[in-house]
């Protein structure tokens, strides 16, 4: 994200989830900051142990599938960073339900979903 924003490209949409926002909000200021600022012009975070019912970035994803749907309609590129187990498996399904089946092959083609999972 720094990297999109010291390069200029303001056009960015973060959806950031951890266990606690207390303990494990990484970069908490800086995104805070380029949310505030404007070069991250849409910002929504799930901590899962924060609350009751266990919420994850794959419920984000689908409480805001039309307007994903339509980022992604305009060429939007999606980087997905976190855990292998539980985390990825379950982003790429939100992601590939929600596209559909001919974005999301067009997607993956071009490159324009990547991933870094551990």
């Amino acid at each position: 994200m720094q990297e999109r924003i010291n390069a200029g490209r303001h056009n960015n949409w973060l959806l950031f989830g951890e266990r606690s926002s207390t303990h494990v909000f990484h970069y908490r200021e800086d995104i805070e900051e380029w949310h505030r600022a404007g070069p991250i012009e849409r910002l929504d975070i799930a901590f899962s142990r924060d609350t009751a019912t266990r919420r994850y970035v794959q419920h984000l994803l689908a409480e805001r599938a039309g307007a994903l749907r339509e980022w992604l309609n305009r060429g939007a590129s999606v980087h997905v960073c976190g855990s292998l187990n539980g985390m990825a498996p379950a982003v790429d399904a939100a992601l590939a339900s929600i596209a559909g089946e001919p974005l999301w092959e067009a997607m993956l083609a071009d490159g324009r979903y990547r991933r870094d999972v551990y």
